[in-house]
């Protein structure tokens, strides 16, 4: 963690709202397990920020070991509603307040951002940032994604890239050796959609004239589907392609934050 010196001077909520209209939160519908905005709160002055992919209990544990009193997340603390999950959130929660972490979460809203979010953090990522784009992959009635045209680039070469993601500095992002491809389209790949986390309406896909899809994860249904259609589909992990979003909108909160799991 990196403090800034004299802390952010602002509550929670006060974080929340910026985070709220920086993403335009009120402009997305969403599933009903986002509940986007603030989580968790408590009443003091934010001094450190964090960011992780998902609210679970390590990242929770690790951002209290950290002292980080603000939480970003793209995945927060209300996804599905079996006993165990309820179960499992309440020990969440209470763990969050009893270190005084607050919790602030964004789903679409942070897919979709075209500067900060999850979709334009992966295209970037793969090298694809001065490549013509346009909106694509509507989740909710909004786009979150990107189709990406005019390009020549081998499946092979954007299986190498994804496996190993690096920054448009060159720093490396992560390296996931757990990346599926399947190669049902043609060698070189000219019209690419990239969407983050899990993605598989292939409707769109072929409306859109695409010949390779870019996502984290589909059912094996799907993959079926794509080997018939003759699309390229590439499978970075649900996890793996969403580490963009977060750490953006941490970092526009401050200009140091922490990433409080690997």
């Amino acid at each position: 963690m990196v403090k800034h010196r004299n802390g952010t001077g602002r509550e929670p909520a006060s974080l929340a709202r910026e985070c709220d209209q920086i993403l335009k939160r009120k402009k997305f519908r969403d599933y009903p397990g986002a509940q986007n905005g603030l989580q968790v709160t408590h009443g003091r002055q934010v001094k450190k920020i964090g960011w992780a992919v998902d609210a679970d209990l390590e990242s929770i544990r690790i951002a209290g070991k950290e002292k980080v009193d603000f939480l970003i997340v793209h995945h927060g603390l209300f996804w599905g509603n079996s006993a165990l999950d309820r179960k499992m959130r309440v020990k969440r929660i209470w763990e969050a307040r009893r270190l005084g972490v607050a919790i602030y979460s964004s789903h679409l809203p942070l897919d979709a951002h075209p500067e900060l979010g999850n979709s334009i953090g992966l295209l970037r990522a793969l090298g694809l940032g001065d490549s013509k784009r346009k909106s694509f992959g509507m989740a909710m009635g909004r786009a979150i994604g990107w189709k990406v045209e005019g390009v020549k680039i081998r499946i092979s070469d954007l299986g190498f890239r994804i496996r190993d993601l690096r920054s448009n500095q060159g720093e490396k992002v992560r390296r996931w050796d757990g990346v599926k491809v399947i190669e049902a389209g043609p060698k070189i790949c000219r019209r690419i959609g990239i969407v983050t986390g899990g993605f598989g309406d292939l409707d769109q896909v072929v409306t859109a004239g695409l010949d390779t899809l870019i996502t984290g994860e589909a059912d094996y249904a799907t993959e079926i589907k794509a080997k018939e259609l003759g699309i390229n589909l590439i499978l970075g992990g649900h996890r793996e392609t969403e580490v963009f979003g977060a750490k953006n909108l941490a970092g526009e909160m401050l200009p140091h934050c922490k990433h409080v799991k690997s």
